[in-house]
């Protein structure tokens, strides 16, 4: 693997730029004031060349405890580590926090390097060598080498260059498909280029000319250009420290915390599921308790949401939510850190289950089911999870962003999880939307329940209108997908389309015997006056029919085609085509007058006027001046 960060981590005055500089030629304290207190404040970056060509970037961190904040920008990045232990000292409160802090980031490569042994005789380093063993039992690191060595005589150096290289080679290779993402750890300005930023890349590419956006101001800024370990490059890659020349950018715009992205990818969260771990030589964490919460390179302060107990106890687990007083952008599967709000030292980590969840009532079970079903997930189990939370049918592009990964992972996922049939898919003009089979049930049975209803309402009419399924079920749906939607269940032989309208299988709007009788009546009379017809309130009150079958006697005539609504008037479905006939009869080349289609017709401008109107409007005749023509 080319791409590995290697960093230091232990108690101050350990020895960690000495030795830095032993294997790198180069010492990391640059600023004055860590040459005048003999101390690292800031992070130091370095390449650091092995015998067999690998290069590693080597991060040297600061060990006093009122710079942790520091050491953590730095360890964010970290695929291996070199834990410093002093030979003369041996194992320093630092050092515990550190080494804490590498296990709760579940950093598992390493070395731990007893530095300064030219300073002690053999019985002595060797029961530092034991105190070391017992600090790692337990951890990431319990089963990493331990190598005495000194940067001073050199004693041990060639030893541990072969051991870094054998670790390296057991490195995990980060991604360098899809989304890039960098933590901005350092931010300078350079005469004649502008605003650099600097950090460790954590996936996806960099490229020149690129437009990344910056977090939390929300802007797009274009790549000008790119600096890997000290040499400009046109392309970096995720493992590599990485300077990056912004273009139009100011200073305050990125500082330490803020976030390279790729556009569109990163949101801000105040609220945050995660499984929670506090460390066991830390003290009780009760409800509602304030802590620091570390995230890349940036801190934000906290309360920590117990959702099924009042005190986590030390060395205990649980899921919980953090209550951002600040936003932060993490993805799910990110680790984080958390240290007391007063006085600062870590108390455990914690890894995003959910960066966008609702808040949650505590002491529920389905809420504690559903967040230890998340931290078990695997990618595609995770994808569903993002699926499961979308309000309406998903194309891929739309599944991608919302799961905040490339599209091309979200492709192959898809696939997979349709083959699985874990996934339902919707074609609608040639594309694909999804959605979970469980929601298409979910809404197949609540339409048919409704369906049912309604059949049992009105059982003249044809079914529950799409319109009302719509609104009612998928309000968030467009009306293609809706329609989509039915015909699939149509498919499925799950409900029937009649019309516009939806009905349980085998339903068959069928009249009672003696709405049969009130239909033949209706019928049959306003066929004897196609152009004097009766008003439909007044004969339904003569036949004595109910005023809740009126209307819908009134629709089943209508949809059977036997009279047509017209205004507030109804006729026979035969007055327009008979009108027409008669009208054809006696129109001359100019056309006919309404009163001539009145003599012609023997009815009232009453009747006559909405039938000529109903034939503009089916473009059967067009009005000219005063009178009408036929169109054909």
């Amino acid at each position: 693997m080319e791409h590995i960060i290697v960093g230091t981590a232990g108690h101050v005055d350990h020895g960690k730029t000495e030795l830095t500089a032993r294997l790198t030629g180069i010492n990391t304290d640059r600023l004055p004031e860590e040459k005048k207190r003999g101390m690292t404040i800031e992070l130091g970056f370095v390449p650091l060349d092995l015998e067999n060509g690998l290069r590693l970037g080597l991060i040297d961190v600061p060990g006093h405890e009122r710079f942790v904040k520091n050491m953590l920008a730095g360890a964010a990045g970290m695929d291996m580590v070199m834990l410093i232990v002093a030979a003369d000292e041996g194992v320093m409160p630092q050092t515990v926090e550190h080494m804490n802090i590498i296990h709760l980031l579940e950093i598992d490569k390493g070395v731990v390097v007893i530095t300064k042994s030219d300073l002690v005789d053999e019985e002595w380093l060797e029961l530092i060598h034991e105190q070391v063993q017992e600090m790692i039992a337990g951890t990431s690191l319990q089963n990493a080498p331990i190598v005495s060595c000194s940067a001073v005589s050199g004693q041990g150096i060639d030893e541990l260059r072969k051991v870094l290289q054998d670790v390296a080679s057991q490195v995990k290779p980060k991604t360098a498909s899809g989304h890039c993402r960098l933590p901005v750890d350092r931010v300078f300005s350079k005469s004649g280029f502008g605003t650099v930023v600097t950090g460790t890349l954590w996936m996806g590419k960099l490229k020149t000319g690129d437009s990344v956006q910056i977090w939390p101001v929300g802007r797009e800024a274009r790549i000008r250009s790119l600096q890997v370990h000290g040499q400009s490059v046109t392309e970096a890659v995720a493992g590599q420290r990485t300077a990056v020349n912004l273009s139009g950018v100011d200073l305050e715009e990125t500082p330490r915390g803020a976030w390279l992205a790729a556009p569109g990818l990163l949101r801000e969260s105040y609220r945050l599921d995660v499984s929670l771990r506090l460390l066991a030589d830390a003290r009780a964490l009760p409800q509602r308790c304030r802590v620091r919460v570390h995230h890349g390179t940036a801190e934000v302060l906290a309360r920590v949401s117990l959702l099924d107990r009042e005190e986590l106890l030390p060395g205990e687990s649980c899921y919980c939510q953090l209550v951002l007083e600040e936003p932060l952008p993490p993805l799910r599967g990110d680790k984080l850190i958390l240290r007391s709000y007063s006085p600062m030292y870590t108390i455990g980590g914690a890894t995003v289950l959910d960066a966008n969840p609702p808040r949650h009532k505590r002491y529920r079970e389905d809420v504690l089911a559903a967040m230890e079903q998340k931290s078990q997930a695997d990618a595609g189990s995770a994808l569903l999870d993002v699926l499961a939370g979308e309000k309406a049918p998903v194309n891929l592009k739309a599944l991608a962003k919302d799961a905040q990964t490339p599209v091309n992972e979200v492709e192959t996922l898809v696939e997979q999880l349709i083959a699985e049939e874990r996934i339902f898919v919707l074609p609608i003009d040639g594309e694909d939307f999804y959605l979970m089979p469980e929601k298409v049930d979910e809404l197949m049975e609540a339409v048919l329940r409704s369906a049912n209803r309604y059949h049992e309402k009105y059982p003249l009419r044809a079914g529950l209108p799409l319109a009302e399924v719509r609104s009612r079920f998928c309000d968030k749906f467009s009306q293609k997908q809706v329609n989509a939607l039915v015909n699939a269940w149509v498919e499925r032989k799950a409900m029937q389309l009649c019309f516009s309208a939806v009905a349980c299988p085998g339903f068959q709007a069928r009249p009672s015997g003696e709405q049969q009788k009130w239909l033949d009546h209706l019928s049959a009379e306003y066929a004897t006056h196609l152009f004097d017809p009766p008003e439909w309130a007044e004969i339904t009150a003569a036949l004595r029919i109910p005023a809740g079958d009126s209307p819908e006697l009134l629709q089943w005539l209508t949809e059977q085609g036997k009279v047509k609504k017209i205004g507030d008037l109804v006729f026979s479905a035969q007055s327009l085509a008979e009108a027409e006939r008669r009208l054809r009869e006696i129109s001359a080349v100019d056309g006919f007058t309404l009163a001539e289609a009145r003599d012609a017709l023997g009815s009232s401008r009453k009747f006559v006027l909405p039938l000529l109107e109903a034939m503009d409007m089916a473009r059967i005749t067009q009005r000219v001046g005063d009178k009408r023509v036929f169109v054909n």
